[in-house]
This record gives C-alpha cells, structure tokens and sequence, in this order.
C-alpha cells in the first residue's frame, strides 16, 4: 500500500520519441477521433536529460538551433527565454517591448510600434541590427526579421487603407519595398510568416465586395508579391502554408469548425474536415499532412473534447494519427518541421517537434519540460500520519493533483471495522481537500487506530486513465473512562431483561444543545447471571476501558475491553456479596490507575486502590468512613467538580443529591449539597467526560428517559442544567 507525502514536482520526461498509430478510411470522411492512443517509448537517459521550463511558460517561435518561449503576466513581469537544443540550456533575454521570432531562423525582433526594430540573430549571435521605420513616415506597425537585415511589416496609410512591406537596411540606409498584390485601400487582419521566406496575409477588399469576403492570400517574401490567393466560404480561424498545400479554419457556426485544405496551384476541390465542439482550433501542415487541434485542456472546467489532442489527417488517403494527447499551441518549425506545445500521456507537459517519417506519417521528439504530467497524477498528498482529535479538531486532509479540473472521491477506512467515511472534497489552492471532525457519517465519532485513505479521481477533460491511489494513518485520541468502542467517548451500557448487554454510542454529546445515543453492538447474552454490572475505565493495564462484574455467588469478574469487544472475564476472588454497593471508572488516589470503591451492608466504604495489572487489579481495601448506608445510589464521576482527583456523588434516601469532592490521596472533603428531586430517577450514572472537555458528566435516568448533566469544575454548582438525551435511542433496560 503507497503512503504519498508531500513532495516537490519531479520532472516527468526524458527525451521521448513518439510511434504513433495509424486508422484508415474514406478520405472524404470526417477525420477519426478514436484512433490509437499515441504509444511512446524513451531512448537511453534520465529524467532531467530535457530542459525544464517554468510551467506557465508559452511557446512563441522555433528555429534550427532553438525555440523562443515566455512565461510571466497577469500582473507579473513576463520574461521571454531562449532554448537551444544542442546544450539544452535556457538563456533568459531582456526586452522591454517583447520579442517575435521568424518561424523556422533563429532570427529575433524587438520591435516598437511605428519606431526602432531590433533584429538577433542567435544563431550567430552577430551584433543585432536595428532599423528605425520612423525614418520611412507613420503607420509601420509591429514587424518580424525575414532577414538578418530585413523585416516584414504592415503599414496603415493614414490616407486609407493598409499595405505589406519589406525594409531592409543598406548602406545607404532603409529600403522600403512594397508587396505587390495587395489592393489599394485593403483592411489587412493577418500578416504573418508562418514559414521561412513564405507569409501568409488575410485581407478584405471593400471595393471588390464582388469578389467575397475575406481573402486569403500567399505573399513570396523573395519576390515581393503575392503568387496566390482564396476565398473562403465562412470566416475564418487560424491558416497554415506549405510549399504543397493551403489549410484554414472556416467557422460555419460559433460551436462548429472545418479545417479546409487544398492543393495550391491546383483546381481540384479541397479537403473539407468538419469538427464539432470548436472553440479555437488551430492548423498546422507537416509533410503530406494537416495537423488541428485546440487548446483548453488544462482549463479549470475542461469537458471532454476530442479537440484537446492533435491530430494529424493524412492529405493523400484516409489514415488519421492522435500525434499528442494535448494540444495548447504551436509554431512552424526549420524546413517543414512543427514545434508544439502540449503533453503525452508518458512525456506530459512541453515542447515537441513534429517532423515527416521515413514513411511519411509524422514523428514526435520531445525536445523540452514543463515538469507537469498530461495524464491526471497524484502529485502528493498532505494526510497526517496521525491525526490526534485531542489536539486538533477538525483535521485537514488534501491531496494535490496535477489538475483540480477532476471528478474525485476520497473514502476513510477503519481496519479493524471497516467502516468508512466518505469525504466531500472541494479545490482550494490546486489541492483537493476536505476538513473531518473525526465523526462518521451519522454524527458518531469515529474509531481511533489505522486508518486507510482512498483517493479515486477521473480527468474531466477525459485525457488519461482515472487514479486510484491509498495511503494509510492512525487517528488516536486519549483513553477515557466508559469508551468501549475506542473512539474516544464514553459509552452507555444496556442489559435488557433476557440478558442481553449491549453498548450504546454517544452522538453529538459535545453539543451545547445536544445528546444522544445510538443503539450499536451486543456485547454478549447471558449477562443476568451477574447482579453487578461496573463500567470503568482501564484497570487491567491495556488501553482500553473495562467492566467489573459480579455474579450471584459474590464472585467478582474482570472483562478488559480491546476496543472493539469485551475479551473472556478473569476472575479476581470472591466474597464479594458483602457489598451492597461497587462503583469505579475514577482515579481517586492521584497514581493515575483506575480504582473502585465499595459499600457493606453496615454503611462502611472501602476503597480499593487499582493495581493496573490484570492478574490482580486491586490491592487490599482501606476503610474511608462509615454511614454510607443513608445513600440508595453512589456513583464515581471522575472529576466533576475541579478537585484535584475524581469524586463522588451520592443520593440519600430522601431525593438529595450530594457531592463528596476527592482530595487525591483516596478520601474526601465534607459532602457539599447540590439539591433535591432526585429520587424521581431509577438510575444515576457517571458516564465520564461525555463532551471532552476535562470534567466528568451524570447521567441519570427515568424510565426510558435519560438526561444529561454536564461537570461545571465548580464546587458550588457542579452540574450545569439538564440535557434531554433523546429516550427514543435507548430501549427499556438497566444502564450503566
């Protein structure tokens, strides 16, 4: 059985190359979202051998050497890092405007509206190029490297209308060069280089409104024109261009998407890929393949989406591939390569490259970590291994996952019963995490010893298997006088009339307005042959509460108690039937053992100092006083007045209650009066420390009707008022 404690998040991945599995079927059927999960399998090194990224760190560009990411906002400083592969090492770049990278070079651009634009090279790490376009006039807008000297900017022409342009720094100083192809007065909406010499320009033309909407359009950077152009039937998402081919995302619907593909330079009709449940998909082209997929995987509310992963649809038949099982975002890569953002079940969380096979089916490298797993993982747990209701109440119990967006169940065991609890988790700070009051389900508290934890949790987004893992702890409380099912609370025993001894549990006691009891396990049958039944607490050296019986011969039996049942009775002696009266469950001689004391028929009271083994628990008897057999009812209550051991009350034959406060050393001050009415009860009991707060309770009872009285710690009015205890929860019986 695990037992997770808390623990740092490991890096999950190692250099990984992903086999990924193929389907078939019609090339003009909808792709296959119920391919083959991905199988991936790890070369020769560790788990460190990939560079670890900060987990909220977000792709931005790739190139032949490395990748440019960023990770910082929302209201914290973003700082952009620069990857490379062959070292793996991560360079951190300051920039006070943000930087862009050209899709396959490892050119770099800080670039500022309408002014200076910065150009890196950090494959040769030259000294960077500047070019000032506000030499050139107003409305050059944010521009990208297409050369170490050059970049590709989109100009607003404050007489109407927006233009492309390339401006290359000479010696003579900025070359500006118009893209021809673009329409005069043209509102342009995407001016991107999605690929090494290759951009890709969206636009509408409000004077060729004829023509449709908005266009697309393939502009040659080399030649500075556009060579082709389409015109989709919806609007459209996100585009990708190859040398081949020409992919978009048309939205019909706002819920509804088709990726269309088609031949460039070529008439025939274009593949058309309808998807539901689109909300952002994005495409991609690598080989003979589009690639789409969309992210929000890793959102707090994710619902299942065959969307979440990346899948790859093959151009020439019908094969489909699940490339990654998570989608978040991605970048054209160094000679028709791709570099994603995403995770795999076995790699998680980080950067892949996404490159042709030798058979043409795409191929996955994971190149970099973020250190998360994709799959749904128990990072740590923070369970105690001990949960001490005396110290601690209620206990916190919280198990860290690698998302809180998962339907999850925690479920407590007690060994020995098996009885469970049934925890409400809630996310709270990326943990799930509930509190218990150390109560099962019904209010009664539960059983202290081992414990078993049962953690299940099923991904919302449907990524990945469910977890199902356990743990164990001990829940302990302090032993008590009267607890016979070891759950830190006194206990009422019933003998019915047929000689069945039964144990009630408390509910609720520790209420200010609340008490009762609850009908739990028969002890034993046969219990009428005793004439004296005596709670108490531990006289025979094990840790749990015991009972003092005595049959009708006058032998005196102990039956220790071990948590969960009564073990077989020992004998102690006989002669007990001189006594008219037994009580114990109290330390009334401050050496911490449990002892009992004892009326004769003459009124004398005896005490007999516990022993704490079981062989002989008591030692020889010490007469206290004389004149008890005014008394019908003597009860040990443990401490219930503030005296410095347990004390005694007694009823006269008259109804009165009196307290005899124990001075520690086995005797007592003069009996106090705490008043009259009492004769009406069958019953009076001392049930120990009913709700734990260090002083011992009464219990008393009438007919089927027991009430509480609660230890004040003080003398004068030791009993606070009564408390109904709910009659309904105890048959007719004897009580002890």
């Amino acid at each position: 059985m695990k037992h997770h404690r808390t623990s740092a998040p490991r890096v999950l991945s190692a250099a990984v190359t992903v086999v990924l599995a193929v389907t078939a079927g019609a090339l003009t059927a909808p792709p296959v979202f119920a391919a083959a999960d991905s199988s991936v399998t790890a070369p020769a090194g560790t788990l460190q051998d990939l560079p670890l990224l900060k987990d909220d760190s977000r792709l931005a560009g790739a190139g032949p050497s490395g990748f440019l990411s960023w990770h910082g906002g929302s209201g914290m400083p973003i700082t952009y890092a620069w990857t490379r592969y062959a070292d793996r090492s991560i360079r951190e770049l300051p920039t006070q405007v943000g930087l862009l990278q050209t899709a396959g070079t490892d050119l770099l651009t800080e670039p500022v509206l309408g002014a200076a634009h910065t150009v890196f090279d950090m494959a040769t790490g030259a000294p960077p190029v500047v070019l000032d376009l506000s030499t050139l006039g107003e409305g050059f807008q944010r521009g990208r490297a297409v050369s170490p000297s050059s970049v590709f900017v989109q100009r607003a022409d404050p007489a109407g209308g927006e233009s492309l342009h390339v401006v290359t720094k000479t010696e003579e100083g900025l070359k500006d060069e118009v893209i021809a192809g673009i329409p005069a007065g043209a509102d342009i909406t995407l001016a991107g280089d999605l690929a090494t010499g290759t951009a890709l320009v969206k636009y509408t033309d409000p004077s060729a409104a004829a023509r449709g909407g908005t266009r697309l359009a393939v502009v040659d950077i080399a030649r500075r024109a556009v060579v082709e152009e389409v015109t989709p039937a919806h609007p459209t998402g996100s585009v990708a261009v190859s040398p081949t081919h020409l992919a978009w995302v048309e939205w019909p619907t706002d819920t509804t998407a088709t990726v269309v593909v088609t031949r460039r330079g070529s008439a025939a009709a274009p593949l058309r890929i309808p998807l539901a449940k689109a909300a952002d998909v994005q495409v991609e082209l690598v080989g003979g393949w589009v690639l789409y997929g969309q992210a929000g995987h890793d959102t707090p509310y994710a619902g299942r989406n065959p969307l979440y992963a990346l899948t790859a649809r093959s151009l020439a038949d019908e094969r489909s591939v699940k490339v990654l099982d998570a989608y978040t975002r991605s970048t054209a890569g160094q000679d028709g390569t791709l570099l994603v953002q995403g995770g795999t079940l076995t790699g998680g969380e980080g950067v892949y490259r996404i490159a042709p096979g030798a058979d043409g089916v795409p191929t996955v490298r994971q190149v970099a970590s973020t250190g998360r797993p994709t799959a749904l993982t128990l990072l740590s747990s923070d369970v105690p291994a001990v949960v001490d209701f005396d110290k601690q109440n209620p206990a916190t119990l919280a198990w860290r996952l690698s998302t809180t967006n998962a339907s999850t169940t925690a479920t407590l065991t007690h060994v020995a019963t098996g009885r469970t609890v049934l925890l409400n988790l809630h996310s709270s700070a990326g943990t799930k995490k509930d509190t218990w009051n150390g109560e099962f389900d019904n209010g009664i508290a539960a059983h202290n010893g081992t414990w078993t934890w049962r953690l299940t949790a099923k991904p919302n987004n449907g990524i990945g298997p469910a977890i199902d893992e356990t743990g164990t702890f001990r829940v302990q409380r302090a032993a008590v006088p009267h607890d016979f099912d070891d759950n830190g609370l006194p206990d009422v025993l019933g003998l019915s009339e047929n000689g069945t001894f039964e144990r009630h549990t408390v509910v609720d006691a520790a209420t200010d307005w609340h008490a009762e009891y609850a009908q739990s396990t028969v002890l034993g049958t046969g219990w009428n042959v005793y004439d004296r039944i005596v709670p108490t607490a531990n006289l025979g050296g094990a840790a749990h509460a015991d009972i003092l019986t005595r049959d009708r011969a006058g032998v005196l039996w102990l039956h220790q108690g071990n948590g969960e049942k009564l073990d077989h009775r020992v004998r102690i002696g006989g002669g007990w039937q001189v006594y008219d009266q037994l009580t114990s469950a109290a330390d009334l001689t401050g050496d911490g053992r449990t002892d009992l004391v004892a009326t004769d028929r003459t009124g004398a009271l005896w005490l007999y100092k516990g022993t704490g083994k079981a062989a002989a628990p008591f030692g020889a008897r010490t007469r206290v006083g004389g004149g008890w057999n005014t008394y019908d009812k003597i009860a040990a209550v443990g401490n219930l007045a503030g005296a410095p051991a347990g004390d005694l009350v007694a009823r006269d034959r008259a109804g009165v209650l009196w307290l005899y406060l124990g001075k520690g050393d086995g005797t007592f001050a003069a009996r106090t009066r705490i008043g009259g009415g009492w004769q009406d009860f069958t019953q009076i009991i001392g049930v120990g420390d009913q709700d734990r707060d260090g002083r011992g309770d009464l219990m008393a009872v009438r007919g089927p009707s027991p009430s509480l009285y609660r230890g004040t710690g003080d003398w004068r009015k030791p009993l606070a008022a009564r408390q109904y205890m709910g009659a309904y929860h105890l048959p007719w019986g004897i009580y002890f």
